[in-house]
């Protein structure tokens, strides 16, 4: 979103936890007017920004406190003095973080000659994404070539008394915090930002940025779904702990997820006991995707169905197969994010995903436009 100016619909993803540390960052108030909170509204904390004119902040952290880096040595303060750095808060099954790494390649393709150092600090969200091979086979496929931090026990992401997935924070060659940016959208102020702290000429070329066929979230109104969590943590599928045959359904409200058939209920994910085990969810938007995962990497049919038929042609995304019968599913091959639904306009419409084998983990749905 462009300064996150729809509420609802940020493109942030909140965090799990809760630190006061950002207040520390809140003379930085490029971006903020209060402490975040875990859950509330990224919008409200996001506002214009002087680009010419940015406060000035703290040091951010050290990267010391990384658990191991990819496509790059281990970046220590002398590495980074005299250059202006953006940290990119992200987690690689989060598909508002997918959505920004075109600009972020962009920014570091077009500004690293001019002292731009990009490090990717990759905070995860789920278990599986503390696996340092996951993480490297997604910087890979996602073809991130700046510095990746990892930071498994989210110690960076504390020590900026973070938030939200995805969080930039832009320091100066100094060594300074000078703006803070949560969620999608912002990109020509982020790169106005880069241009002013880096001294670039006005007239100077920017970034050319490709994003594919990437959904514009940048100029949403109205509410969608939100994004829906299927483990027990924060899952509302109205299951317990341990395993359980469901029933079919009643009639769903907008937002409600229910599983049918024989699944176990973790903390995190939902597994598929049984082929035909099924999760069925009612939802309004345009787009709908959800991480998913198969324990040792076994290829796992899902067959998706909307509103009691295959998924329609113009409704299909680029994992969408279909088979011989002209049913239409994904192939859960790693634990990911995988793309469901990209359909013509935002709309309600019932969704069915049925599992053709035992052992398909389902964490969280999420939705755009």
């Amino acid at each position: 979103m462009t300064n996150m100016e729809h509420p609802g619909r940020a493109g942030a993803r909140p965090g799990r936890r809760k630190y006061g540390l950002l207040a520390l960052l809140l003379v930085v108030a490029a971006t903020a007017g209060v402490v975040v909170a875990s859950g509330s509204d990224p919008s409200t904390v996001s506002g214009p920004v002087d680009t010419e004119h940015l406060p000035v902040g703290p040091p951010p952290p050290s990267m010391a406190l990384a658990k191991g880096w990819i496509n790059s040595e281990p970046l220590a303060k002398a590495d980074l003095t005299d250059k202006v750095v953006v940290y990119d808060i992200w987690t690689y099954s989060c598909v508002n973080c997918v959505r920004t790494l075109p600009y972020l390649e962009a920014w570091y393709d077009r500004y690293a000659k001019d002292g731009l150092v990009i490090i990717g600090v990759h905070s995860p969200e789920f278990e599986f994404e503390k696996d340092h091979a996951n993480v490297a086979d997604a910087v890979k496929r996602l073809d991130v070539e700046y510095p990746v931090a990892l930071d498994d026990d989210m110690d960076i992401w504390n020590a900026f008394g973070n938030q939200y997935w995805p969080a930039k924070y832009i320091s100066d060659r100094r060594g300074r915090v000078r703006y803070l940016h949560f969620g999608e959208g912002g990109y020509d102020e982020g790169e106005a930002v880069i241009r002013t702290l880096l001294g670039v000429k006005a007239d100077a070329p920017f970034a050319e940025v490709d994003t594919g066929a990437e959904p514009d979230q940048t100029t949403l109104t109205g509410p969608i779904t939100p994004e829906t969590y299927l483990g027990l943590q924060r899952g509302s599928t109205g299951a317990s702990l341990g395993s359980a045959t469901f029933p079919e359904p009643g009639d769903l409200a907008v937002g409600d997820a229910r599983l049918v058939g024989a699944w176990t209920s973790g903390p995190e994910e939902v597994q598929s006991n049984a082929a035909g085990a099924a999760i069925v969810m009612r939802y309004d938007a345009r787009e709908v995707n959800l991480v998913m995962a198969t324990p040792g990497g076994t290829p796992i049919d899902v067959v998706i169905e909307l509103d009691g038929a295959p998924l329609p042609a113009e409704f299909r995304t680029a994992q969408t197969m279909v088979d011989e019968s002209g049913a239409t599913f994904v192939r859960v091959t790693a634990s990911d994010l995988y793309r469901l639904v990209l359909a013509p306009e935002i709309g309600e419409h019932t969704l069915r995903l049925t599992a053709r084998a035992s052992g398909l983990q389902a964490y969280a749905f999420t939705f755009g436009a």
